[in-house]
């Protein structure tokens, strides 16, 4: 059962994304225009939350500050709002019939499949570029360029190159090249979710010699891999339930004859092992954050059936 604090943090976030998007529009009244802006705001509904849930969280815990307390005009909302806009044109992209050539989502069609390609096209186009104009606005250089190259040609754009490498040269995939792929292209977003706050925090940190980068260090040096960790439970649990569960369960297409997962190199139960020892190592590190919430997420993460 997903708890009150999850809905309430998802519905903060939901409600700030329509929002923006309902004032992007505001000014234009083309008619012309109407069923663009329609795919746009259907691209970006149904969706977990669960990277700006990340960031919202981490956020609250070092800053000592309560959801309510929040502005919602404030930097870690539109933060929110940017991660959730990247995530969207992430999976539109991805769905393109010359991508991956998916046609469903949540039980409902894909953008591309609803609309058209050219729509889907130029969707993603519009969601990139609006990511970056909000979190240019939050006027953080050190989050402005963390968040471009986490998102740009050295993670998720070389992800999706390797990508289609591998698609026309499946026989080349190895488990370290498979590790990459994934790397690149899913933990981009996670890792930007979990490290961003940091820069949208540096009330949080004290005026000593330390810099924020050195505090920034240290903290990524205690949590050694969690959000490596994080990413990775996450990508074998959407392999499991590719090859355990049906489209009316995940909400999603599934295509059984995939090359591209965990659970082809290293087998159902292995995989289901090497997810259960990913989920207990997050639990141990995740003990110094005395979250309920961050303790919520994993666990989710692990059980989750779409």
């Amino acid at each position: 059962m997903i708890p009150e604090w999850y809905n309430k943090y998802k519905a903060l976030i939901d409600n700030s994304i329509s929002n923006y998007l309902d004032n992007y529009f505001m000014d234009e009244n083309n008619i012309w225009l109407d069923e663009f802006k329609e795919a746009v705001i259907y691209s970006c509904k149904w969706w977990k939350r669960i990277r700006s849930i990340l960031a919202l969280e981490f956020y609250l815990i070092f800053s000592w500050k309560n959801i309510d307390d929040l502005d919602l005009n404030s930097n870690i909302i539109k933060y929110c709002i940017a991660l959730e806009l990247l995530h969207s044109y992430s999976l539109v992209h991805d769905d393109l019939p010359c991508m991956d050539n998916d046609t469903f989502r949540r039980w409902e069609l894909t953008t591309w499949k609803k609309y058209s390609d050219t729509t889907a096209t130029l969707v993603w186009d519009m969601l990139n570029s609006i990511a970056y104009e909000i979190v240019w606005t939050i006027n953080n250089k050190k989050l402005t360029q963390y968040f471009s190259n986490s998102t740009g040609f050295k993670w998720m754009l070389w992800g999706q190159v390797l990508d289609i490498y591998y698609e026309k040269n499946p026989w080349k995939l190895t488990f370290e090249y498979l590790n990459l792929i994934h790397n690149k292209k899913t933990w981009a977003l996670i890792d930007s979710s979990i490290v961003g706050w940091i820069y949208l925090a540096e009330e949080i940190f004290d005026n000593r010699e330390d810099t924020l980068k050195t505090k920034l260090d240290n903290f990524l040096n205690d949590y050694d891999n969690f959000w490596y960790e994080l990413w990775l439970a996450f990508q074998i649990k959407d392999d499991l339930l590719d090859v355990e569960w049906s489209f009316i369960e995940t909400w999603k297409s599934v295509w059984w004859d995939e090359k591209k997962w965990y659970v082809y190199f290293l087998w159902l139960e292995k995989a289901k092992s090497e997810l259960n020892k990913i989920i207990d190592s997050l639990f141990k590190k995740s003990e110094l954050l005395n979250s309920e919430k961050i303790d919520f997420i994993i666990k989710y993460i692990a059980t989750r059936k779409k």
